[in-house]
């Protein structure tokens, strides 16, 4: 009984970033756990799968609902069917509600297998200078005051006593909002990295003060899946 948690690319269907042998795996598989089925389908084709899609079997996971995953999601597994789980890019589990089935099958005494790939946390993290030995993912910010405040002066004070990094993401039509509201709360020398567009031609990936952040102005954002890091 194995649960194969499989990656895609950050970009699209670019599969240069995916090793070979977890294509070959993804290939031998014929039950999966999805977001979308849509994506999925489109994602093995792009692999170079020559089988019959429409011979796999998807499952696709209710992410509103995610406390209405129940014993018969992973039932081809338990009956000794290996099956994936995959998240609509990246890792799965990572900002991504896949964990809850991972949960339920180790519940299960269901094996899980999570294979190589990209995820633009933690190519945002290397490649941001700042703190990689403690760290903290931070998900969604909140959209609202006075909770947004709230949280920003929390993440202020460990930034000051204990230099941990801080990593967050952001709805692409929100980042402007987000990164005026960071700019205008904390102290000059507090670094923040902006990473946006992680793996393709426009990928963007910077680290300043915030008071250089102020003078040179920041970028344009907008509808831009960005990873956003605070440190020191």
């Amino acid at each position: 009984m194995i649960l194969y948690l499989i990656p895609l690319p950050i970009n699209e269907n670019d599969v240069s970033f995916i090793p070979e042998d977890v294509i070959k795996t993804l290939h031998s598989l014929k039950y999966f756990i999805v977001e979308k089925s849509r994506t999925a389908r489109r994602y093995i084709k792009s692999t170079g799968f020559t089988g019959k899609i429409e011979e796999l079997t998807f499952t696709e996971l209710d992410k509103h609902n995610p406390d209405n995953i129940n014993k018969s999601i992973l039932q081809p597994a338990l009956e000794g069917n290996p099956t994936g789980l995959m998240s609509e890019a990246g890792m799965p589990c990572i900002a991504d509600p896949g964990s809850k089935i991972v949960a339920l099958a180790h519940e299960l005494g269901i094996k899980v297998v999570p294979l190589t790939g990209p995820s633009s946390i933690f190519l945002a993290l290397a490649a941001s200078g700042l703190n990689g030995q403690s760290f903290r993912f931070e998900g969604y910010l909140p959209v609202k005051e006075p909770a947004l405040s709230k949280k920003l002066m929390l993440i202020e004070k460990s930034l000051l006593s204990e230099n941990t990094t801080h990593i967050f993401i952001e709805t692409p039509y929100r980042n402007k909002q987000l990164l005026d509201k960071i700019i205008s709360s904390f102290p000059d020398n507090i670094c923040l990295c902006i990473a946006a567009n992680i793996t393709t031609d426009e990928e963007y990936i910077r680290t300043n003060q915030i008071g250089k952040w102020k003078k040179s102005g920041l970028p344009d954002l907008n509808k831009i899946n960005c990873v956003f890091l605070l440190g020191k």
